[in-house]
Parts: C-alpha cells; structure tokens; sequence
C-alpha cells in the first residue's frame, strides 16, 4: 500500500516541476538551518554531561550584598566534609587571580612555549569528576606533591610520542619556578566541561601550595572553587538548608571583624555551563537565553518553509480539484486522499533532507568559523536519529493541512467545473504569508539593533585611551623581576610613549577588592572597592584623566599608603570629590587596622566591560596590596607595527632571553567581552537573511499562481487600455498589503525582545525608530522586487493569445 501511495505521489510530483523545485529548495534551507542550529546547541548542552556522578556534584557558590561569587574560602571544603554526612567527599580547585599562561619546559629547556588554562587542585579531584586517562592512574595521580596531569596536546609537544610519565616538567610563574612530575595525560575526547583544562596541577607543591594551606580565614581570598559530592541517598536542598548554619558556626569570628554577611548556595554541576554567569567563573560560560533565541529562530525557520508548502498546495487546488473529484467517484475514500498528499509531503522532505546534506557540510566550516565551534555532523550520534525525526515531521507538518483540505473537495461541484476557493483558505493562506514576513522582519529587526549595539559599545567614551595600547604578559620569574629594565629599553624606541605595569588593565577580570569606610564611619558602613597595584606610569600611559589631587610618583615616600580613586568610589564613601584629596579611608581587616590617604581622584573609567556599572576602584602602589604586577601596557604612536614589535621584541629577548615574547593590543583584548555578542549578531543576522529568502520564495510561488489564475482578467484590462505599470501595481497590492500588515504586527514584538536583551548591558544604545522604518521599507522592497517580476511578466504576457486560449 505503501509503494502505491510512493507510486503515485511521486508521478503528481512530476507534473508539477515547478511546485516541486520551489518546495524541495525552501524545506532544504529550513532543514539545513535548523540542523546547524541542533548541532550547535548540542554541543553547548553536552558540557558536564559526561561526569559519572555528575547528578550528586555540586559547586559552593556565595552571595554577598547582591553579587553572586563563585568560590569560596580555603578552609571551606575541609568544613563541609568534616561537617556533613551527607557529603561523601570534597575538592578544590585554584585559578590564580592574575595568572592566564604557564611557561613548560621540558628537562633539557629545548623546549618550551605558554600554556594556558592551568589550574591547581586537590588530591581528591579525580574522586569526585570523571577524566579518561591515556597514561596514568587517576587514582593515585594526584597523591604525591608536585604532582602534573597534562593533556595529549602538552605531552606530545613536550615529549614527542613516548609515554611521558614521571618525566619532568619546569613550571615557570611570575611568584616561582616549580618542578612538577607528569603523573597523568588526559586524553583528548572531546568531551566538554566548564573547566576547561589543559593542566591539572596538585595543590599540594612547593611553590603555591604552602600559599594556599595557609588561607584559614572564612571571611577572605574566596578564590577556591569548591566542589563536594553528595552521597547517593540525600538531597541537595536538604544539606543547602544547613549552610547558613553551617558558615555561622565556623566562621563567625571572621565575619565580626569584617562586619558583612554571606549567604551560601548549591550549583548543581551539569547548570554551571548554561546558567551560571557569575563573578570569578572558572572560564567563560554559556547562556541559555541564546540557546533559546536560536532554537527558536530554527523552529520558525523550518515552519516558514512548511508554509510555502501549505500555501501553494492550497493555491494550486483548483488544478487538483478534478483529480480529486474523478478519483472520490471511482470509489477513493477521504483517507486514502489524505494518504496521498502527506506521501506526497513526506517524499518532498526526503528530497529535501537529500539536498540539505551535503550543503550540511559545505557549510558546516563556515558555521564554525562563525561560533567559535568544531563541529561536525556525526560528531553526536544521535543527531541521524534527529534527521529522521526532523524529515518525518516537518513532512507532515507541511502537508497535513493541504492533505485535509484538498481530501474535502465535493466531486460533484469538481467535475461541474463549480469549483471555487473556499474563502477560509484564501484568509488561512494570507494568515500565514503574513507570519512568515512577520517572523522575517522581527529577524531583520534583531540584526540591526545587535549590530548597532555592538557599534555603540565599540565607539562608547571608556574613559580611558585604549588604541595603540600594546600589552605584554609578565607571566615568568624572569620577566617579573626584570620589568624595570625592560621598560628602560622601551624607552630608548622612538616610538613608544610612554610605559607601566600593573596587576590588571581596563576590560579584563580584577578579582581583587577590600572593604573600606570612611572617616567617621565604622566597618558597619563598608564599601567594597576594587583595587589594582599599578607603577607610577599607569595614569598617564592608560590616558585616564585626574579630576583631583595627583598620580604616584617617587618623590614622595608616603605614597606606600596612598590611593588613588575613582569618582564612584568617592561618593559611595561619602565624601565629595572636591575635597577627598588628603581624606583617609580605613579597613578593619584580621586583627589590624589599615589606614589609607586620598591623594588623587580619577574620572570614572570602564576598568571592566560595558555589561557591568562602574564599580569603585582604587589605585595603588602599596606594597601591602602588592600582588605580582603581570602585565605591562605600552603606549605606542605612529605605523608600521611589525617593524615596531620587532624591535619591542628584540628589546624583550635582551632583558628576557629564557622567556618567549607574545603581546596582545589592548582593543582587541577589550573587545572580547562581547564575543558571544558578536557571535549572536553573525547568527541573527545569517538567519535573517535565511528567513527572507524561505518567505521570498514561497511569496514567488504564491504570485506565480495568482498570475496564472487571473490570466483572462489581465487579458481582458490590457484590451481596454490598462498599462503594464497599472496591472504590475494590482497584482502586487494585495500582497504588499500583506507585507505591511506584516510590518505593523512584527514592530511591537521586535521592541518588546529588544528591551529584553538590552537588559543585559548597564551601558546601551536607544531603540530609535529609525530601524523600524529602515526594516519596513527593506520588506516591502524585497516583496515587491519578488513579486513584481511574476507580475510584470504576466503584465506584458500578449492579451489576444491569453483570450484566444480562454
């Protein structure tokens, strides 16, 4: 029965090449989008999937006067073991604040190069994730000191091919150089996880690790992340409930001193990827909310061209009206012609898969370039069961309309030649022409409010000068201690300006922060301010601009317990900026009392992204704030930048020779704050087009019978004198109607979602209604410029051939 229906819908195909090419092209886009898309969400569902025990795993997160905090203090997991039953084992994991490469060498020094994306953790952190080994037990890996699990990628580049178990290691930091023995290698399967590690190192060493057994308060240096593994028999919401309790009655004494509350919280493992957004994140995380835009965007996609095919099986009915009726008097039942045309759909979405895939892969590169992504389609298995799936339904999904309501034709009007449209047809086809258009302009509309967010935030005031900016990692011992001698050789380079170091720069993460108060005042009234240890250089190579009182400099001896502010951090004191220079701010930190002098008051400035308000900061070259100054910003003027960064980098190789030079610019390492952005724009905008093109192409269907049916009528009007321009304007008004209907109802709902996503940012452009103008009028062109081309085509069709055949 099967191979009848297949027999026959195939032969109704073939009549109809035209119907046939406009539908298979438009369900091949659809299926193609909306595959890639899968895909990508696929990929970005799967981070932590792998985990054994991944439904028991949790992260201790905190919240403090409003902001979430992702780790935690070190005595904390010590704590909860100790603590809780219900926790059958615990772990740490350390970033170093700071720290973004590790210089390897290998025992010889022969070889050697920057590897990030290293963190130290705990003897017990295979007990609690899951890693595939290559070489190695996990078991034991991390047992002895000085321990180091690298990856595939690390060993073969170290130590070629062989097995490089205790081999070892130099560890090169700007604080220390450590020796590690390679006890494990990671093998690479492709696995995704929200640590993305390229090292694991054991906490237990002799650089750091006397450093982190040393953190015993619970109020401060909440830098460890901190993982613990529930027993298979309790809940998560039941050892949460204990926590506040819990950090009470152990760290209650460091909270009095530092007079703030904390709240603790769980983040189930397998939500840290998609929905944990947080201050002090392992790496950068995904976000839900753009797999649910694209998600959506693909299931509109795929239903925009599953409409052409609704509407032009609808629009051609009166072609199949006779059929219908000669095959219902010989005896076809409703349901077999229902069997009919879904076959008839359904074999339209195989050829359609058919086609999409091999565009699947001449797009796929593109695709990745575009997310950032690595994928390929068989990279999850399950996705040909999706294909199978995705075919099935958008097959009838496409055709379960048509299929009922050409079934439901009278034979006896049919034959008659009676036949007319039925009117609810007519309104259900323009319905849906106006939703795809709809769907189109609210796409159109997102990519230019994205694009021009994006454009506002880069030509956005950030304070702060951040073109010709070249920065230099002092990521090594070597280049730690020797940053003053190589910022003498800078300045013999004509074209450097000037030059400084400090712990931070403008547009990456400072995780470093104290609570002061003001004169008057008690710890009561805090403020948390963020802080930077900077050189006497730092004001004037970054351009920011001194509102009040002066930058650090030499002269003066007392600066070792100065700061310099910004303009937010003064108010939220409570002083003003005319007269906070030579005010005292103070912090009651452990069993001491730290007093600070005001000398200088800075504009205000985006030391971190336009995603965040400006927080306070303070300046400083105490060396009681001192962390490792690990990076230098140079000043730079005029062209020809590949000559200049070989002679930055000769001067580098002269003060530096057992470090390897690299550098970045300061506007492009801004600019990655708004990748995922960025990347959503791309998208959006692809997606736009896409959905046009799918609308455009059902709407040319869609003229290309209504030229068809209306022949006698333009016949008929060019007999009595009407233009080629006049019949062009009629047959194309009723669906620029359509168009502006269509205009009219995608303006609100594109408003509403782009507030929405402007929530996001602190600092955002204004929805002007210039796009929404530029949007309709890009529509309505595009419609008619499809249109026209049918109508114009019908218009100069010769009248007394279209008669005569009548």
């Amino acid at each position: 029965m099967i191979q009848n229906y297949l027999k026959i819908a195939w032969r109704s195909l073939l009549k109809n090449k035209v119907y046939c090419a406009i539908n298979v092209f438009g369900l091949a886009i659809g299926i193609t989008t909306c595959t890639l898309i899968t895909l990508y969400v696929m990929d970005e569902i799967s981070y932590d999937k792998h985990q054994v025990h991944g439904e028991r795993i949790y992260r201790v997160a905190s919240q403090v006067q409003g902001d979430k905090w992702v780790a935690a203090p070190g005595p904390m997991a010590a704590g909860l073991k100790r603590d809780f039953p219900e926790v059958e084992q615990v772990t740490r994991l350390l970033r170093m604040p700071g720290i973004d490469k590790f210089l390897l060498k290998n025992e010889t020094g022969e070889k050697q190069f920057y590897e990030t994306n290293g963190y130290y953790v705990d003897s017990t952190f295979f007990q609690i994730f899951t890693y595939d080994f290559k070489y190695g037990d996990q078991k034991t890996a991390l047992n002895q000191p000085n321990s180091i699990i690298i990856t595939e990628e690390i060993a073969s580049k170290l130590f070629g091919n062989v097995n490089p178990v205790d081999k070892i290691i130099k560890v090169n930091l700007p604080f220390a150089v450590g020796s590690y023995t390679v006890k494990g290698v990671l093998r690479n399967n492709g696995h995704k996880s929200h640590i993305p590690a390229n090292m694991l190192l054991s906490m237990n060493n002799s650089d750091v690790g006397q450093w982190a057994k040393g953190q015993t308060n619970w109020a401060t240096n909440n830098i460890f992340h901190t993982y613990l593994k529930l027993n298979a028999d309790n809940n998560a919401d039941a050892v949460e409930g204990k926590l506040d309790a819990f950090l009470k009655r152990n760290g209650a004494a460091d909270f009095k001193v530092m007079q703030f509350s904390k709240k603790l919280f769980l983040q189930p493992l397998r939500d840290i990827y998609l929905y944990s957004n947080f201050d002090f994140e392992i790496a950068p995380n995904g976000n839900v909310k753009y797999l649910y835009i694209f998600s959506s965007v693909a299931a509109f996609l795929l239903l925009i061209a599953c409409i052409n095919f609704m509407n032009l099986s609808t629009a051609r009915s009166e072609k199949r009206a006779k059929e219908v009726g000669v095959k219902k008097v010989v005896g076809a039942a409703k349901s077999s012609l229902v069997g009919q045309f879904l076959w008839e759909s359904l074999l339209l979405s195989t050829l359609a898969l058919l086609i999409s895939l091999p565009f699947l892969e001449l797009l796929l590169p593109t695709f990745n370039q575009l997310t950032g992504k690595n994928l390929y389609l068989l990279q999850h298995p399950e996705i040909l069961a999706y294909l199978f799936a995705l075919t099935i339904v958008t097959g009838l999904l496409a055709g379960f309309y048509p299929a009922f309501y050409l079934s439901s034709f009278s034979p006896i009007a049919t034959l008659k030649g009676r036949f007319k449209s039925n009117n609810s047809a007519v309104f259900v086809r323009k319905g849906l022409v106006v939703f795809q258009f709809t769907v189109s302009i609210v796409l159109i509309l997102g990519a230019m409010l994205i694009s021009q967010q994006m454009e506002y935030l880069s030509n956005q005031n950030l304070g702060f000068n951040k073109g010709q900016k070249v920065i230099l990692p002092l990521q090594t011992t070597e280049a730690g201690k020797n940053y003053k001698a190589f910022k003498n050789e800078l300045a013999t380079i004509p074209q450097v300006k000037a030059s400084a170091v400090g712990s931070t720069y403008p547009g990456i993460e400072n995780v470093l922060d104290m609570l002061f108060y003001a004169e008057g005042k008690t710890m009561k009234e805090n403020v948390d301010v963020s802080f930077a240890n900077i050189d006497n250089d730092y004001i004037k190579t970054l351009g920011i601009k001194l509102l009040q009182g002066r930058g650090f400099s030499n002269a003066f001896s007392a600066d070792s317990n100065a700061l310099v502010l910004n303009e937010v951090a003064v108010k939220k004191l409570g002083y003003n900026i005319g007269n906070a220079v030579g005010k005292k701010i103070y912090s009651d930190f452990h069993d001491r009392k730290i007093t600070m002098t005001i000398i200088g008051v800075v504009k205000d400035y985006h030391f971190e992204s336009l995603q965040h308000e400006i927080k306070p900061l303070a300046l400083t070259v105490s060396p009681f704030f001192s962390s490792t100054n690990t990076y230098l910003i140079v000043d730079v003027h005029g062209g020809n930048y590949g000559a200049l960064m070989g002679k930055i980098g000769d001067a580098w190789k002269k003060v530096n020779p057992g470090s390897p030079f690299e550098y970045s610019f300061l506007d492009s390492d801004f600019q990655k704050n708004y990748e995922k952005e960025e990347t959503t724009s791309r998208l959006i905008r692809y997606f736009s087009l896409i959905g046009i093109v799918i609308a455009c192409l059902g709407l040319f269907g869609l003229a290309t019978f209504t030229a068809e049916q209306r022949t006698r009528e333009i016949g008929i009007r060019k007999v009595l004198g009407a233009s080629v321009l006049g019949i062009t304007g009629l047959l194309s008004a009723d669906f620029l109607k359509l168009v502006f209907i269509s205009i009219v109802i995608a303006t609100p709902i594109s408003s509403w979602a782009m507030n929405k996503w402007l929530e996001n940012f602190a600092f955002k452009t204004v929805v002007s209604w210039q796009i929404f103008v530029v949007a309709g009028i890009a529509a309505i062109l595009v419609a008619f410029v499809t249109i026209s081309f049918q109508s114009i085509k019908a218009a100069l069709t010769d009248p007394v051939k279209t008669l005569k055949s009548e």
